[in-house]
């Protein structure tokens, strides 16, 4: 069940995104997370692409880590390597998630903290996150 919800993430994180269904993914008090601190709840998601979402984008979640805390929550660790219109790999990294159960048995995510590793210099991310820095 957990890694259904991190593939359905992977696969709903794409261009066109719907992010109001990307966000019942997440428990209602969930928080999406950048490296720099920059936190978002999850009718806010929508915020990660900074107005600015890539023509075609796909998440591809590779290795999965999964530690079961107690019988309600989970830790996991989630490589992930994206592929956008711009670059391929455009960005690469981890997601840190902390999955609870829910009362009706289906786990959700609590946090995700996004970690990239790398990315290409000309792809997405640089871009629209470098824009983003300059204007500050």
């Amino acid at each position: 069940m957990i890694t259904a919800v991190l593939h359905r993430y992977a696969h709903l994180a794409r261009d066109e995104a719907d992010f109001t269904l990307l966000g019942t993914l997440f428990t209602p008090t969930g928080t999406f997370s950048l490296q720099d601190g920059t936190t978002w709840g999850r009718d806010e998601i929508h915020n990660v692409v900074r107005g600015d979402e890539a023509a075609y984008i796909r998440h591809h979640a590779t290795t999965i880590d999964i530690e079961f805390v107690d019988e309600n929550t989970a830790h996991t660790i989630t490589t992930f390597f994206t592929i956008t219109d711009e670059a391929s790999p455009d960005h690469w990294g981890n997601w840190e998630d902390v999955l609870r159960k829910q009362s009706n048995g289906t786990w959700l995510i609590d946090t995700r903290v996004v970690t990239a590793e790398g990315a290409d210099p000309e792809g997405w991310l640089m871009r629209v996150y470098t824009a983003e820095a300059e204007k500050s």
